[in-house]
């Protein structure tokens, strides 16, 4: 039978490193309990087999889910959990979201407003380009050899065809029309003017052709600063009218 005696460590070295091993023990239980403050170097950090980063605001709304999706509703069709990114805002309302909807076969990446509704998303069926928001196909009369119905000016100094004013935010314009002079043997000139500069110009003559203005740069204006843009046209040679038909415009990136 056991004795208290021979219950002990045989020298105080083994003791020593014993009660060593169980102080690391527990500042590693500590430190898995709780992490105040880290530091990830270069190393790097991973989340893996099926693991979650999560952030909850100090009352506990859950404002960031990176990874695994603990909501059935979200799953597989395996059942396994669906790994994702989900970002709320404080009040918990969704922000953006990267994951399969209820009964979705494919992940899109979705900008969400207050009210549910989806603001930007990637088309999933496709694979290509958004499906919101919708877009809209610009359109103009259509030339049937007559040009009645265009905008025009017999002028020899420069008349506006064509205004519109835009929201400046993103950095490239582009404005696509079609002109030409109604009276064979003469020529004209057709400009596109932003704010107060003449950006494009093109000549015209009889037979009506395409003119693509731009990409005319837009960065000296400010985010949401309104701009002016213009198209004139003016009679050069011979006699009759320059005509011109909007075709569509748009802003581009850089």
């Amino acid at each position: 039978m056991p004795t208290p005696a021979s219950q002990l460590p045989p020298d105080a070295t083994t003791l020593a490193r014993r009660i060593a091993a169980l102080e690391r023990e527990v500042r590693e239980l500590r430190a898995a309990r709780r992490l105040e403050a880290a530091t990830v170097g270069a190393g790097g950090m991973r989340v893996v087999n099926g693991g979650r980063l999560a952030m909850d605001t100090p009352p506990g709304v859950r404002v960031v889910d990176v990874g695994a999706i603990h909501d059935s509703r979200f799953d597989h069709p395996d059942g396994t959990p669906q790994q994702a990114i989900w970002m709320r805002r404080e009040d918990g309302t969704d922000v953006f979201t990267c994951f399969a909807g209820i009964e979705d076969a494919t992940q899109a990446w979705v900008l969400w407003d207050r009210q549910d509704n989806a603001v930007v998303a990637d088309d999933t069926v496709s694979g290509t380009g958004l499906a919101r928001p919708y877009l809209p196909v610009q359109m103009a009369p259509a030339y049937q050899g007559g040009w009645d119905y265009w905008p025009r000016t017999s002028s020899t100094a420069a008349q506006e065809l064509w205004i519109g004013r835009i929201y400046k935010q993103q950095p490239r314009l582009v404005v696509v029309i079609r002109a030409a002079m109604d009276t064979s043997g003469a020529t004209g000139v057709v400009d596109l003017i932003v704010g107060n500069t003449v950006a494009n110009s093109f000549p015209v003559a009889f037979a009506a052709d395409w003119f693509t203005f731009g990409p005319v740069d837009l960065t000296s204006y400010a985010h949401m600063q309104q701009v002016d843009v213009r198209v004139r046209g003016r009679r050069v040679t011979g006699t009759g009218t320059i005509r011109a038909s909007l075709i569509s415009a748009y802003t581009v990136q850089s």
